[in-house]
């Protein structure tokens, strides 16, 4: 009650400061900074400069032109102003850790009192305030609670906001630096631990910096003295905002009117991950900075407001119809995982075993869709409750689908936001791998209430931990909900192709990659984090085993929950649950770019038996000629994994190269037969084998497990590609696998084969239709043996191998189109012109992508006026997705242009613009067409998909979570 009179009190204290001009901050002397250093600490923030005023400009034009712009009403970007090194400071190769605490007067306030700051001269930081080997706010305060108060205009696009922080005082200071970026502070009131005021009474000095750091500071007037270490001083912030249409931060998303379709309304949501909470809201905008949240919402009284905790309060203001919704009091967190959303939805709900209250909340008229998604969290939250022996936190957990959203979901701690193609499942209507997908990103999203939310990162450059373990312990919860989806299986053809196939790149990174700058982040929210980064963990459970890997989880969420961790944490824990120097294991798969690959050689002994090389190098898509000295020389831990029947091979190969005796008897009492390394591919490295180990292993594979047999056709195909074996050998072996009945083997293959398709694109026509011809004759008999059509008598239920033969013939089909074979072709022609005719069941839903695509391939224009037409008329955002997937498919230049142009019209939303760009430029027609189109029209393309948010395909495989 007395910080609520606290609040009222500063609220009337702004409303009348803000009708008087602030300090004119443009008469201050600075030269420098318009913020205030501190020491480096452990943990900071990343800054997305604005795409805006990219003018160079000195600082005092800087503070000049901000102040101008605040007091004229106008949104400023934020940050701290850089100067230029003199001589001295630019020879000065001191480190960040040797910050000079010399303080150098760079503001004038009213009456001639001077405002300093901390100046940093290393050569590093150039002058920076924010020093540090990241770019950190001062910590001479930090925030206990936030009071955040929004009033969104859901037609201006506006919204007010007033903001009462709590502050730790650390240290003496002159002001006080917080993130903000596109925000207009119309002030801002800093009241001591005695409720007396500090900042100017007369309006306190704002200043803003450069765009690059996004900050703003307030100036203290009496400033806080050795005297207020340790007490709890408030800011109060009266500011306001845009509901933006960039994908970040607070902004707004439109849908047709329930009751009126050809009416546009918008609904506001929130994407503050990972730093465009400052876009929204004043804030300490770092992972460590965490605290407590309140929220109030002040919305029109017919829309749902929906924030992290459950209501607290709502009251209802019918003169303007409106309504005030006050939310519980959020745990201690970080505010990336703040979250709000006001809109019109229906809603689903269940609770599970706990009695926790789940909602599944979607568009008006679709809750049913929100059914399976719903299903699946109640599961997912009682599966991960039992896995970290720690229950789920909060009292509720919603879960929201939006029109517009620029990943596939976000884990906001009690309120996860959904693409809504990864939220709503539509029982014959959404494609069999795409019900697959929602299942995974629901069971990654929710992961993430754990392994995120409950223990976060310390910093950015720990993502990997976020989201690999995300990742892979998702796709353990689908395991457990969906065994017949036979998950760790399609883990391979998912995860761990992408992984391996981004980290083959020399252009790759570290899965723990050095962060210094918030512009840097969002180039690591990619599959070194995500698909790498769960390989990783699933090797690493592999070598431990389940239980000792899940003991050791346990201990790390108990030990650093509520609290931050990094990478040397979870080693501490899991080293203390096996024993084993885990640190030591791992930090070359952690610390290093890149993978091995193993060189298998066997030549005979004396004694008749085998005599076995194992060598490992560095493996570069590029080729092993590519290496450098200093690349070839990288060595990592690797399990070889062999299995019991090879007792001389050892567990972990620890130097460049290895030498043992395998006998028959040995191979014999193997399961197969033959040598394999990294039985069950639970490694995170290729295998390529000589002459002799390949004819061995090639008879073997009908003996072996399904994993196994992808494994084998993985490495076969990449090392045919780079160089480290012949693409013929890669080609040879599919002999092998023409009766294998395994969806993910012939996915594997046919991701091989598209390779190699893909890298032949320029070669002679004939080239290229000897390939197509060989990929069709692979494909076309499993069409004839499955069919087009489900047998519902047979394919029913959650019987494990009717499930597989649904994706099968959903591959098989696809890819016998996309290879062109004759008879699938017309067949496909055929449903495509009954199902545009009004025959919507000639076409099954698991098909409608495939025979779309094949239908433009081999037509023209008006066969792409229909996809136009379908793609107006689709009733769901997947299939949307699935029409724009098929628009890139044409093999007519003058077609694929068309299906460009039209990708840029306000037809196509902004998180759906890689739709048509990604298929047009995997065709061999379209990879120039697309290359010249995209250099010719770069300025609309940046002005259209830059600015915040990114793209997304089709659905796929899973993937996509947050």
């Amino acid at each position: 009650a007395d910080h609520r009179r606290t609040m009222q009190a500063c609220a009337q204290r702004l409303n009348a400061s803000a009708t008087r001009p602030l300090a004119n901050t443009a008469r201050a002397t600075a030269t420098a900074r318009a913020t205030h250093a501190a020491p480096v600490r452990a943990s900071a923030s990343r800054s997305v400069p604005s795409r805006s005023a990219k003018n160079s400009r000195n600082s005092n034009a800087l503070n000049s032109a901000s102040n101008d712009k605040l007091n004229a009403g106008m949104t400023t970007s934020t940050g701290s102003p850089v100067a230029s090194k003199t001589p001295a400071e630019a020879e000065d190769s001191v480190l960040c850790r040797s910050v000079e605490e010399k303080r150098t007067p760079l503001i004038n306030l009213e009456g001639g009192r001077q405002i300093s700051y901390v100046r940093c001269s290393c050569s590093k930081c150039q002058g920076l305030v924010m020093c540090g080997d990241k770019q950190l706010l001062p910590t001479a305060v930090t925030p206990s609670h936030y009071d955040l108060h929004l009033t969104p205009n859901l037609v201006t696009f506006a919204y007010d906001g007033l903001m009462t922080v709590k502050l730790t005082v650390h240290e003496p200071t002159d002001a006080i630096t917080f993130h903000a970026r596109d925000l207009t502070i119309a002030s801002g009131v800093v009241l001591d631990a005695d409720g007396v005021e500090r900042t100017n009474p007369g309006g306190p000095d704002v200043l803003y910096g450069d765009e690059g750091q996004e900050t703003a500071t307030v100036a203290l007037a009496v400033p806080f003295t050795e005297k207020d270490v340790g007490s709890t001083v408030t800011l109060t912030v009266k500011f306001t905002g845009e509901l933006n249409d960039k994908l970040a931060g607070f902004y707004r998303s439109a849908y047709p009117a329930p009751e009126n379709p050809e009416e546009t309304r918008y609904l506001a949501v929130t994407q503050f991950e990972p730093t465009d909470a400052r876009r929204c809201f004043p804030c300490w905008d770092e992972p460590s900075l965490k605290a407590t949240f309140q929220m109030t919402l002040t919305v029109p009284e017919n829309r749902v407001a929906l924030s992290n905790m459950p209501e607290a309060n709502v009251v209802k203001d019918a003169d303007n119809k409106t309504k005030t919704v006050t939310f519980q009091t959020t745990p201690v967190m970080s505010t990336y995982l703040l979250a709000f959303c006001v809109g019109e939805f229906d809603v689903i709900e269940d609770t599970t075993k706990e009695g926790v209250t789940v909602r599944c909340w979607t568009p008006v008229g679709k809750k049913e869709q929100g059914k399976f998604a719903l299903d699946t969290a109640v599961g997912s939250l009682s599966f991960f409750g039992e896995y970290f022996d720690s229950a789920y936190p909060l009292p509720k957990m919603d879960m929201v689908a939006v029109p517009d959203f620029s990943a596939g979901a976000m884990e906001n701690w009690g309120l996860v936001v959904y693409r809504a193609s990864l939220m709503l499942y539509e029982e014959g209507k959404t494609p069999v791998n795409a019900k697959q997908r929602i299942g995974y990103v629901v069971g990654h999203e929710l992961a993430h209430q754990w392994f995120g939310n409950l223990v976060t990162m310390e910093w950015w450059s720990q993502l990997w931990l976020n989201e690999g373990f995300a990742t892979w312990v998702g796709w353990r919860a689908m395991d457990h909900l969906y065994p017949e989806w036979r998950v760790w299986s399609q883990f391979l053809v998912n995860e761990q192709s992408m992984g391996l196939g981004l980290d083959s790149l020399r252009s790759s990174h570290p899965v723990e990659v050095p962060i210094a700058a918030a512009s840097q982040v969002t180039e690591i929210f990619d599959a070194i984090s995500y698909s790498k980064g769960s390989c990783v963990i699933r090797m690493l459970e592999a070598h431990l085993g389940e239980a000792t890997f899940r003991e050791g989880m346990r201990l790390y969420v108990r030990r650093h929950q509520y609290a931050n961790a990094g990478t040397t944490d979870l080693w501490q824990a899991l080293s203390e649950a096996s024993g084993e120097d885990v640190a030591g294991l791992m930090s070359c798969w952690t610390a290093q770019t890149g993978y091995p690959i193993l060189n298998v050689s066997s030549s005979t002994g004396e004694d008749g038996e085998s005599v076995v090389t194992v060598a490992q190098r560095r493996y570069l898509a590029s080729g092993p000629d590519s290496l450098t000295d200093e690349e070839n020389a990288v060595v990592w831990k690797v399990p070889l994994r062999a299995g019991e029947a090879f007792a001389d091979v050892p567990g972990l190969l620890e130097d460049d190269a290895a030498v043992f005796a395998v006998s028959q008897a040995q191979r014999d009492q193997s399961r197969s037969g033959a040598l394999k390394l990294n039985l069950g591919q639970s490694g995170f490295y290729r295998v390529a084998y000589d002459e002799s180990e390949r004819v061995k292993l090639i008879s073997a594979i009908p003996k072996m497990d399904e994993v196994d047999r992808v494994g084998i056709v993985s490495d076969a195909f990449a090392c045919g590609a780079s160089g480290y074996a012949t693409t013929t050998d890669a080609l040879e072996l599919l002999d092998a696998y023409r009766g294998d009945a395994s969806y993910v083997v012939w996915s594997e293959i046919a991701s091989g084969v598209g390779g190699v398709v893909s890298a032949f694109f320029e070669q002679p026509e004939n080239v290229s239709v000897a390939l197509s011809s060989f990929g069709a004759d692979l494909f076309a008999p499993l069409v004839d043996k499955l069919g087009w059509e489900a047998d519902s008598s047979k394919e029913s239920g959650a019987d494990a191998s009717a499930y597989q033969t649904q994706l099968l013939r959903q591959l098989a089909v696809s890819r016998a189109l996309a290879f062109e074979d004759p008879r699938a072709v017309a067949e496909a022609r055929k449903r495509f012109d009954k199902y545009v005719a009004g025959d919507v069941k000639a076409v099954p839903a698991d098909l409608k992508g495939a025979v779309f695509a094949s239908a433009l391939r081999q037509g023209g224009m008006p066969e792409f006026e229909l996809l136009k037409k379908l793609y107006k008329d689709a009733d769901s955002s997947l299939e949307e997705s699935l029409v724009l997937g098929a628009m890139g498919a044409s093999k007519d230049p003058a077609v694929i242009k068309s299906a460009l142009d039209f990708n840029m019209t306000d037809a196509v939303r902004k998180q759906d613009g890689a739709a048509i760009v990604g298929s047009a430029a995997g065709s061999r027609a379209g990879k120039r067409v697309v290359w010249d189109w995209v250099r010719e029209n770069w300025d609309a393309v940046e002005g259209k998909f830059g600015g915040g948010g990114a793209s997304a395909g089709p659905p796929g495989p899973p993937g996509g979570g947050g």
